[in-house]
């Protein structure tokens, strides 16, 4: 059925969940010995920085976090994309994002029968490309498929697709079922689009994070996780299950400020619809009585601060913009009164996001 742009989207995190009838979910695994590179997550996916379809879809998130301790703030991934030079992110853009908007999934096998089949090789390394770049935006190390990974996501997605809907928590009752489809997608960002998803456009709905129950952008707070090492994909040609929440390692570079859209010039086609938020490394951060001022092109906008939720990855506040006007102009984004764990200083935090229009 064509003409159908309907977005729905839920997303999870430490004793959290929110359900919109959306398909997406996130949730953590354990890092496991058994994991293994699948896909290669080289410098040659991004190029190296010398400074810091209408579719009906369903989005879900889901994750709990176990506690650990983070490391200090450091600088961006050493090959993170020059996010200052306008042709290095259109370059990047299409040689790791938007061809993979057309790109589909390749599943080989029969949900209706409960075959399993697999995600093509070719969208499985365009989705992880895709994922790559926007944490390469965000100045945020790769990550890698894990084969093991990869197979459980295929159950879930298997699951999810032949349901038609979306649960963290499926029972028994659910066709397809099995235990490994089920622990995982407690694990799993999940998504179901109609007539289908494609292999960046599936990234495209996590890092969007639209509706009303995902003002939190769960999704996209897993997704740019500056410690994960390893997640997984798995589709159908209607569902998507992603492991978001696993192997991850202490010593990645972990920037002191995320932000989504991210500060210099940014493609105008990953913009969230007015939906933008700021992350910081620190976990000892507390954005609560933050305010956030946005100018465009020099006028102010109105914006409306969602309520800050924990248990996503990393500390984070969300704010809606006109979505009319977010897709072009220059933004200065102001957010103050930010609070640290332990001190009585303020912070703030300012930036400026350039939109473009990506061209080959």
């Amino acid at each position: 059925m064509e003409g159908i742009t309907t977005t729905r989207i839920a997303a999870w995190g430490a004793a959290l969940a929110l359900v919109t009838g959306g398909v997406i979910g996130a949730t953590t695994a354990a890092a496991s010995p058994a994991l293994q590179d699948e896909a290669s997550t080289s410098r040659t996916t991004t190029q190296k920085s010398t400074q810091e379809p209408a579719q009906r879809s369903q989005v879900r998130a889901g994750g709990v976090s176990t506690a650990v301790s983070y490391p200090q703030t450091t600088a961006r991934w050493a090959g993170s994309v020059n996010i200052y030079s306008r042709t290095a992110v259109n370059t990047a853009y299409w040689r790791n994002y938007g061809g993979g908007l057309v790109t589909p999934t390749g599943y080989t096998g029969d949900d209706s029968r409960c075959e399993r089949g697999s995600q093509s090789s070719t969208s499985r390394a365009t989705t992880l490309r895709a994922i790559n770049y926007v944490r390469s935006l965000a100045g945020l190390a790769p990550v890698s498929f894990s084969s093991t990974l990869n197979a459980r996501s295929q159950l879930t997605a298997v699951m999810m697709s032949a349901n038609k809907k979306l649960s963290h928590y499926p029972t028994s009752s659910w066709r397809c079922y099995s235990l490994t489809a089920a622990r995982n997608a407690a694990r799993s960002n999940l998504a179901l689009g109609y007539p289908e998803i494609t292999s960046a456009g599936l990234v495209s709905m996590y890092m969007r994070d639209a509706g009303s129950t995902n003002t939190a952008v769960g999704h996209r707070r897993w997704l740019m996780n500056p410690f994960t090492t390893y997640m997984g994909s798995g589709a159908t040609d209607t569902a998507n299950s992603i492991t978001v929440i696993g192997p991850s390692s202490n010593y990645r570079p972990n920037p002191a400020w995320v932000s989504w859209p991210t500060r210099g010039q940014f493609p105008n086609s990953l913009e969230p619809s007015g939906r933008w938020s700021l992350s910081a490394g620190n976990k000892r951060i507390n954005f609560r009585y933050a305010s956030v001022r946005v100018y465009r092109n020099g006028t102010l906008l109105r914006t409306v601060k969602q309520p800050v939720k924990t248990g996503y990855a990393m500390p984070t506040i969300v704010w809606e913009m006109p979505d009319a006007v977010a897709r072009s102009g220059t933004f200065r984004v102001v957010v103050s009164g930010i609070r640290k764990a332990g001190t009585t200083k303020r912070y703030t935090r300012s930036y400026y996001v350039t939109m473009f229009t990506p061209t080959r």
